[in-house]
Formats: structure tokens, C-alpha cells, sequence
């Protein structure tokens, strides 16, 4: 709101309009005529003074209403005065205006300026109180934007503290299967399963005729030790297409379909199964998309390490150099598990020395014993060692690079670290990217 709309109060009592200025000025009259007549009996009392007293009626008017009032205010106390006097001492009302024109011409004037002093100071005030009151306004704004800010920040850290809660620590969990005794093995995978994907009662059957029972939790009886898995729908499901299998996707096929188990999994390379991962029962919500894709990245990678084994006829060492079409299909898994559930995967090059030109078995027995049991290493090329770190991102993987050069024997011979490269499965938008930059001469094997 403008000052100039805002009602102007009273000298005396508040107030507005003309009345109380037409008062206002009568009072400030009666005033300065008095002290003037008090002081001095002379009819003509301060109108010779210079300055007049008379200048304070326009002065106070013209700073306290505006310059119409200050004039209108100086205006009608020279007419007063002018005519008081001409009363009091007989003379020509024209003689004394020519005599005291100057007085008469400032008193008008006199309000005039000080209006408009009183209009300019307080128009600033005025907009600087816009100015004050838009800022307040921004400011609260601002303020609650902050507050929903901080808000929204504090629930974002509290998802991104939850995300992929389920699957954080999943390499560990694969390493600690793959360094389990032999007779540990299937125990050790249902205790992943039952950990990550929080399963109630699970079994793990190996391929036989009929199949034979691993690993179980649970009740025993439920878990007969041999069974005919191809008599469940979902069981032959998960067989027949070598994937995940639950029974919603049964009922769709085979809608009179009774079934004992909630799901099926196989483990192994497609038309090679010998594990069998059955569930009858589990948290309804666990029973959602995230769920079974824990499921499926621990089948999947169980299956490569099972394929590697097989290849190798039971010879299979994890922490050993794989050939570079196993390495290949480590690394597309990689890149689908990144893809498909965000879960990042990374591959460090090490390059021989400055230098030096070290064979890549050379540089495997150098790293070798800080190589963690799940990682996947295969020889690029005669020089150049690669080494696959699954389910572990670039803060990860250059953390194991720092401990491979410091564990490696030119470290501590005092010669030249390995060098090193990393590359993360999501900064490339397929496999045949990420081996562009691996091997960038060659691409993908």
C-alpha cells in the first residue's frame, strides 16, 4: 500500500480528512497568536519578526499533511494575518500586502516545500517498506522452501541408505560359498538364499534319478531326502526354460495346476542343471520384483563358477586364470546384472611397469594372494592381466588396486608399482564398449 493512501493522524487527537486539518491549522493559529500577542502587544505583532513565528503554521502543516495543506495552511495565515492587522491598526489591507508581500509569497511557499520534503522522504519510506515487506515475504518463502529441502533430503538419505540393502554385501556372500568345503557347499548357498532373499522353508536338490537332497530349512519331513521333481509344474518350468520359475507364471500356463512350491531355480548352464533351488514358503514381501532378482544374481553367478568347474573338470581354482572366452561370459553377465538390477561390476588391467616387460603369469603370481576368492582374472594378452571384480563398484575396485600394488613383489623390491586401469560395467553402454576401451586394438575376444 502507498503512504499516500494511508490516513494521516491528528496533531492533537488522530483523526483525518478536512476537518481535522482545517482544526489542526485553527489550533496551530490561535497558538503562534497568542505567544505573539504574550510577548508583544504591538498589533502587529511577529509579522515583522524575521523569521516569523507565523512560518511554523505551513511548516507543521506542509510536513504533517502534504504540500496542498502546507500551501492552503501558509495561504490562509497571511490573509488572517494581513487582515488581523489591518483591523488592530486601521491601516490599508493593501498598504500592509505591499509592505509585507515577501511574507505573504513565502508563508504559501514555505508549505509548499516542506510538503513536498514531506512527500519525497516519506515515498522513500514507503517504497523501501514495499521493498521490506516483498523481502519478508521471499525470506518466508525461502525459509519454508529450506524446510522442505531439508526434508526431502533427509528422506532421499534415508532410500539411498536402504538401496540395495538387500544385495550390498552379495559379493561377500558369493566368495564365502565359493570358499566353503566341498561337503559345506550346498549349505552354504541355501544360507545366502535364506539370508538375502529371506526364505522360510528352501531346499536345495542335486541332479540325480531321483533327485537327491543338498541342503534344507525347515521342518526335515517336508524335505524328503530323494524326490521327483519333474512331478512339480513349477519345478519342470525352471528346468525346461533353465530359469527362474514361480508358480503365478504356472497358473497362467496350467491354470488348474496344484503345485507345492512357491518357486524353483535352477543352477547351472542352460540344458546342464545339477542344482535345484525349490521354495515353499517365504515373507509375502519379499515375494516382489527385488526379491526374486536376488534370487536370480545368485543363481546366475553360482552358475558361471559351476560352468568354470565343469569345463575344468573339477579342477577349477577361483582365484586362478580362467581362459579368455570364460572371462568373456563373466563379464557379459556383469554388464547384464548392471543393466538389468544397477548393481555396478568392475574390471582392473594391470599393465606392466614402466619399462619392464613382465608376462602376464608374471604379474598373477605377483597379486595372487591378495586376489579375493570370486574374482575372475584372465590373460589379455602376454603382458596384460585383467581381473573382473563382480558387484563392486569404482571406489571398490580402486581400494583393491592400491592393495594389489602394494602386495605385488616390485612394490617390495622397491621397483615400479603395477599400473593399473579401472573400468565399471556403467560407464559403458554394452559389453562391446567396455572391451573397446579393454582392449582397444583388439575389442572383444
Amino acid at each position: 500500500m502507498d503512504l499516500h493512501d494511508q490516513p494521516a493522524g491528528r496533531f492533537w487527537r488522530g483523526g483525518e480528512g478536512a476537518p481535522a486539518k482545517l482544526l489542526d491549522a485553527a489550533i496551530l493559529l490561535v497558538l503562534v497568536s497568542v505567544g505573539s500577542w504574550a510577548f508583544d502587544h504591538n498589533p502587529s505583532g511577529w509579522a515583522a519578526t524575521n523569521p516569523s513565528p507565523y512560518f511554523l503554521i505551513p511548516l507543521l502543516m506542509g510536513g504533517r499533511y502534504g504540500p496542498v495543506s502546507g500551501v492552503l495552511a501558509g495561504a490562509a495565515a497571511g490573509v488572517i494575518l494581513l487582515l488581523a492587522t489591518s483591523v488592530l491598526t486601521g491601516q490599508d489591507p493593501r498598504e500592509l500586502a505591499d509592505a509585507g508581500k515577501f511574507m505573504l509569497v513565502c508563508l504559501p511557499v514555505s508549505g509548499l516545500i516542506c510538503g513536498e520534503l514531506r512527500n519525497s522522504l516519506f515515498d522513500e519510506a514507503a517504497r523501501a517498506g514495499i521493498r521490506l515487506e516483498h523481502a519478508s515475504h521471499r525470506l518466508h518463502a525461502l525459509d519454508e522452501q529450506v524446510f522442505i529441502l531439508a526434508e526431502t533430503k533427509d528422506d532421499l538419505d534415508r532410500e539411498l541408505a536402504l538401496l540395495n540393502a538387500d544385495t550390498a554385501n552379495l559379493d561377500y556372500e558369493i566368495r564365502r560359498v565359493l570358499q566353503s568345503p566341498p561337503e559345506r557347499f550346498c549349505d552354504a548357498l541355501l544360507g545366502v538364499f535364506c539370508r538375502k532373499a529371506r526364505l522360510y522353508e528352501a531346499a536345495i536338490y542335486l541332479e540325480g534319478t531321483p533327485w537327491r537332497r543338498a541342503a534344507y530349512s525347515g521342518k526335515p519331513e517336508i524335505w524328503p531326502e530323494q524326490m521327483n521333481v519333474e512331478s512339480s509344474a513349477v519345478a519342470r518350468s525352471a528346468l525346461k526354460h533353465s530359469c527362474i520359475a514361480m508358480l503365478p507364471e504356472v497358473w497362467g500356463n496350467e491354470p488348474a495346476a496344484a503345485d507345492d512350491f512357491l518357486l524353483a531355480s535352477p543352477i547351472g548352464e542352460p540344458g546342464d542343471t545339477s542344482i535345484l533351488l525349490l521354495v515353499k514358503s517365504m515373507p509375502f514381501s519379499a515375494m516382489n520384483t527385488r526379491g526374486m532378482q536376488t534370487i536370480e544374481i545368485i543363481c546366475r553367478w553360482m552358475s558361471e563358477f559351476a560352468g568354470l568347474d565343469r569345463r575344468a573338470k573339477g579342477l577349477f581354482d577361483p582365484r586362478g586364470i580362467v581362459p579368455l572366452t570364460d572371462f568373456d561370459r563373466m563379464l557379459e553377465l556383469a554388464n547384464i546384472v548392471q543393466k538389468k538390477f544397477r548393481l555396478i561390476s568392475s574390471v582392473i588391467v594391470f599393465h606392466p611397469p614402466a619399462g619392464g616387460a613382465a608376462a602376464a603369469e608374471e604379474v598373477f603370481r605377483s597379486v595372487s594372494g591378495a586376489i579375493r576368492v570370486g574374482d575372475t582374472t584372465c590373460a589379455l594378452d602376454s603382458s596384460h592381466l585383467a581381473l573382473l571384480l563382480p558387484l563392486t563398484g569404482r571406489r571398490g575396485a580402486e581400494i583393491c588396486l592400491t592393495r594389489f600394488q602394494e602386495f605385488s613383489d616390485h612394490s617390495k623390491a622397491g621397483h615400479q608399482p603395477l599400473e593399473g586401469e579401472v573400468f565399471c560395467t556403467n560407464d559403458f553402454p554394452g559389453i562391446e564398449a567396455m572391451w573397446s576401451a579393454i582392449r582397444p586394438d583388439l575389442g572383444r575376444p
